[in-house]
């Protein structure tokens, strides 16, 4: 599924200007029978088609057509589609070409509820949104507990019971993560569009199946243990993040990580689908 991004600018700008830039980005260039300068940004799990029009084709809605001279104080001239696909990656993909497109020509955004913005106030979403830009004020809730349904994976950490949260809450500040107490959140480890969400369990609940008992007594010690469930956001860079904080913490003590359908893993097992570039490093 995907969602449209509609930017207008006051310049005319040839299609082939704007495919250029997607390029300019990393993109392809992917034209078809009747949209031959449509260019395509993929990285990781996000993905952005781009479809440019002629300069001067007109801009169908009176009123959308004064919100956009309103918001850019000249008439608007040329329209550009985004197709976002529905994962996290995709709405920091958009945005980077949002702003370097912004950074050639005069823009206003037509966000997902048809509200036409400019780049300063996209600037502020960016800069007080983990997510959810593009949606009008009202739609998007900041909250950690809304935020976290986001989310698309989850793995647990199993760690011997000596190893409180105070200590383990050390280790994400060690990688720039930060406290965000919620009802289910107590912590965020971000970066680069990636997102790893920490909750710390009450010390000794963590319990093991009798058939990996004899494994987790091997790796660390009789129990009991402690846990930390980690909820990971869509997108390959999030598991990789959390493989870092896996990685961190292993430095510490030794420890177990239940993936996404319960498997039993070592920081062995998650080092290996690293390795070979698994985008489920959490549920093999």
């Amino acid at each position: 599924m995907s969602t449209d991004l509609h930017l207008v600018s006051s310049a005319a700008i040839g299609a082939g200007e704007i495919r250029d830039l997607v390029v300019s980005l990393g993109g392809e260039h992917q034209p078809t029978a009747g949209a031959p300068d449509v260019a395509v940004l993929v990285r990781g799990d996000g993905a952005v088609v781009v479809y440019p029009f002629p300069p001067d084709e007109p801009i169908r809605g009176a009123a959308f057509r004064r919100e956009c001279e309103q918001a850019l104080g000249a008439p608007p001239r040329t329209r550009i589609m985004l197709e976002i696909l529905r994962e996290r990656e995709s709405e920091w993909l958009a945005a980077e070409i949002v702003l370097a497109a912004a950074d050639r020509w005069p823009l206003a955004i037509r966000d997902f509820g048809e509200v036409v913005i400019t780049v300063p106030e996209l600037h502020r979403r960016l800069s007080q949104r983990r997510s959810g830009f593009f949606q009008p004020e009202g739609r998007h809730d900041p909250a950690p507990a809304v935020q976290h349904r986001a989310r698309a994976a989850e793995a647990t950490l199993l760690l011997p019971g000596d190893v409180t949260p105070e200590r383990f809450v050390r280790v994400v500040h060690s990688l720039g993560g930060r406290l965000v107490p919620d009802v289910r959140t107590d912590a965020v480890l971000e970066r680069a569009g990636a997102s790893v969400w920490v909750h710390l369990q009450s010390p000794g609940a963590a319990s093991v199946d009798a058939s990996g008992a004899a494994l987790h007594r091997a790796v660390m010690g009789p129990p009991p243990y402690n846990s930390v469930v980690l909820e990971i956001f869509e997108g390959a860079g999030s598991q990789f993040l959390a493989a870092e904080l896996v990685e961190a913490a292993a430095a510490h003590w030794p420890l177990m990580v239940r993936g996404g359908s319960g498997q039993a893993m070592t920081v062995d097992d998650v080092r290996a689908r690293v390795a070979m570039g698994a985008t489920d490093v959490f549920d093999p």
